[in-house]
């Protein structure tokens, strides 16, 4: 019987796809002795999500077996935020607004309280139904509308003040003959709360302005004319390159439309782009998606693509935004600036930097050059060259400025945040050589010291990189990460002045046979062969060196995810260790012990896969570049009632060595393969069925996902 901690890991997997159907019938089958009482509160919210889901009258119902569930549950955890929350959700949605408001309050700091408080305030105030509220009034936007404007009032009055005049009904219908289509209540009653702005300058810090009625016609008067003197007459006729238009199926392959309306324009060095309206959206966007149109004279950099929903999306984003803080009023500018962005640059301070210099001076020796980073807006990586010496006979190569940037180590690690790199190079390497054998140990080190952003992981001490292809004029395909000793032979780490701890990390790279060795044992058992054939430390790359496993083969097991538990989701990870890590703590939720798992373990002596799985799409839009369909006509046939195709896809999967496939980097690539489909409520890994094997001794896989 599974325990209740595994039911509602379970039911967590279910609920971020939102295959609410599948908890209750779960749920309901489960035998009495484990519908505890947390198991029985996600009854409960599910019953809540079913209703979200469809929410007709019929589906009611729903909120109040929601509602039956908690009131059974109020004596045990009626004090509960999470409890007050979904039950006042039941009534909310009943419109009991007494009893919605009553429970609601004693959920203060859940997410979505105050959203659903808002809306019983707004619904006391204009004497309307909850139903009503959530609805938005004309066009669904009327009241966010309201709501954007008391936020400019509240947080920037002088921006309040330059929103224009709104427009009257005859002024929008006289617009709308010029059109010569319907416009809908959204667009319109944009322009009755407010059309275009007062004066010349930016209301948004990045350009942008709010245009009006008449500055909307002239706006597509001005795009007609650049595209009919760069194009010519048949402009019409023009598309996009494929490569460079990535919204297909939702925006119409075109340069521009009578039915796409600019609400507001922006102009950065006599350029102008367009926030538009499109009123001619493809089959799979959305009527009145809110799209970018940078016109250009050149198609390659001509730019058109997917920005929001709608307007009700943009207008919450910038609610939010300035509640947040994230955009604030500039008494300076007089206008509204952007003040955050999702990644900062991480440069050490002059500080930091200096005493990073002296350590390295002290501890590697003196550098009397320093490969400068030109141009880097995520981290400076310098790189500094200490020349051979006769105590230190080879070139030390040293990141300076990866270890300004904090890794995303995951919990427990004992290490530090913080590193550089350091590679030792023979005397007779051409250090200033661009060619590419002799420039290689300079590009990994900046490849690596980049690695833990672009991949949101950590680099430390044991860990392998491959290279994919050997480096320039030698075999080696793989960068390993040992310790680097100071002077005093013991672990070099730098205490910088702001109290951040740096360490250094030596690269060695490696032959593809000792990576595999290593990965199939440990480091430390890789370390102990280069002992034994007098491999001398610390390494100094030679690429001549003897590979210490010239014989080794790995020991290929196809059983080794079998005792491995995971559920595939949505999420996708962009680095194997940040996979790993939530490996381990699903298996540890689920109460699974991976002991005698070896992640690293060979699966499959082979540089390619082929898997199949099943999942439900809307297009080929949805597949990857290594993906096909079983059944290549599937799509000329009627999909189902929400347009899905039941298809049986082929992927073919590369490994990253080009040689072999780890347990978890198969895992991994799968999971991240799957992570853009529907799977309906089969989303938990059940191993896999080798159907066969290509002539080239490719394995073709069938993934079993069950529910």
């Amino acid at each position: 019987m599974m325990t209740e901690q595994q039911i509602l890991k379970k039911i967590d997997k279910w609920n971020e796809d939102d295959h609410i159907q599948a908890v209750v019938d779960f749920i309901e089958k489960l035998p009495d002795e484990s519908k505890t009482t947390e198991v029985l509160s996600e009854l409960g919210r599910a019953y809540n999500n079913l209703y979200w889901l469809d929410p007709t009258a019929e589906n009611e119902k729903y909120l109040r077996r929601a509602i039956e569930v908690f009131k059974y549950l109020e004596e045990e955890i009626g004090d509960t935020e999470s409890w007050n929350y979904r039950i006042g959700y039941s009534y909310f949605y009943l419109n009991d607004i007494d009893n919605a408001r009553k429970y609601l309050e004693r959920a203060p700091s859940l997410s979505g309280t105050q959203e659903l408080l808002h809306y019983i305030a707004l619904a006391d105030k204009k004497g309307i139904s909850l139903r009503e509220a959530v609805k938005g009034g004309r066009g669904e936007v009327e009241y966010i509308l309201e709501d954007f404007v008391e936020t400019l009032h509240q947080y920037a009055p002088a921006m309040q003040a330059r929103l224009g005049a709104p427009a009257t009904e005859q002024q929008i219908a006289r617009f709308q003959d010029h059109l010569g289509f319907d416009l809908p209540e959204e667009f319109k009653q944009l322009h009755r709360t407010f059309s275009g702005q007062l004066g010349q300058g930016p209301f948004f810090g990045v350009g942008q302005c709010f245009l009006n009625l008449e500055q909307i016609e002239q706006a597509q008067r001005d795009i007609v004319a650049f595209l009919e003197a760069n194009f010519g007459a048949n402009w019409m006729e023009k598309q996009l390159p494929e490569d460079n238009f990535m919204d297909e199926g939702e925006i119409k392959n075109q340069l521009f439309s009578r039915k796409w309306l600019p609400f507001m324009m922006q102009e950065i060095e006599g350029e102008k782009s367009y926030l538009c309206f499109d009123f001619d959206n493809d089959q799979e966007g959305t009527f009145g998606q809110l799209i970018g149109v940078t016109p250009h004279k050149d198609l390659e950099q001509y730019e058109v693509s997917f920005v929001f929903p709608g307007l009700f999306h943009w207008l919450s984003g910038t609610i939010e935004g300035i509640e947040t803080g994230r955009m604030a009023y500039s008494e300076e500018k007089n206008t509204i600036e952007f003040l955050s962005r999702s990644f900062e640059p991480a440069y050490y301070e002059q500080e930091e930097r200096e005493a990073l210099e002296e350590y390295i001076k002290e501890n590697f020796g003196q550098f009397d050059e320093v490969f400068h980073e030109l141009v880097s807006d995520d981290i400076h990586c310098d790189i500094y060259i200490v020349k051979p010496t006769p105590e230190r006979n080879y070139y030390t190569l040293i990141t300076g400025g990866m270890g300004a940037y904090q890794m995303n180590i995951p919990e427990g690690f004992s290490g530090s945040p913080f590193a550089e790199m350091v590679i030792n190079l023979p005397p007779d390497w051409n250090v200033k050589s661009e060619a590419e054998k002799d420039y290689w140990p300079m590009r990994w080190l900046k490849i690596l010291a980049r690695l833990p952003i672009e991949q949101d992981t950590f680099l430390a001490w044991g860990h392998t990189v491959p290279t994919g292809e050997p480096l320039e004029g030698t075999l080696f395909t793989c960068m390993l990460l040992l310790g680097t000793d100071d002077k005093k032979d013991e672990e070099a780490i730098v205490k910088l002045p702001t109290g951040k701890e740096v360490y250094f990390y030596t690269v060695v790279p490696l032959y593809e046979q000792e990576m595999l060795y290593k990965l199939e044992n440990d480091t430390t058992a890789l370390l102990e062969l280069f002992s034994e054939k007098d491999i001398p430390y610390p390494p100094v790359v030679d690429v001549n060196r003897p590979n210490v496993c010239q014989d080794y083969a790995p020991i290929q097991n196809t059983g080794l995810l079998d005792q491995v538990y995971w559920a595939f989701t949505q999420e996708h990870f962009p680095g194997l260790m940040i996979f790993w890590e939530a490996v381990k703590a699903y298996n540890t939720d689920m109460e699974n012990r991976l002991t005698n798992f070896n992640p690293f373990g060979t699966i499959f002596k082979t540089p390619k896969v082929k898997i199949m799985y099943e999942a439900w799409i809307k297009s080929k839009r949805e597949l990857h570049d290594f993906e096909i369909l079983a059944n290549e006509h599937l799509l000329e046939g009627e999909p189902d009632a929400n347009g899905l195709y039941q298809a049986l896809i082929v992927s073919e999967l590369t490994s990253g060595d080009g040689a072999s496939f780890g347990a978890l980097e198969l895992l991994w690539l799968i999971h991240n393969t799957l992570s853009n489909k529907d799977l309906g409520d089969h989303i938990f890994f059940e191993g896999f069925d080798i159907e066969g094997y290509e002539e080239d001794g490719t394995p073709v896989l069938y993934i079993n996902c069950g529910s």
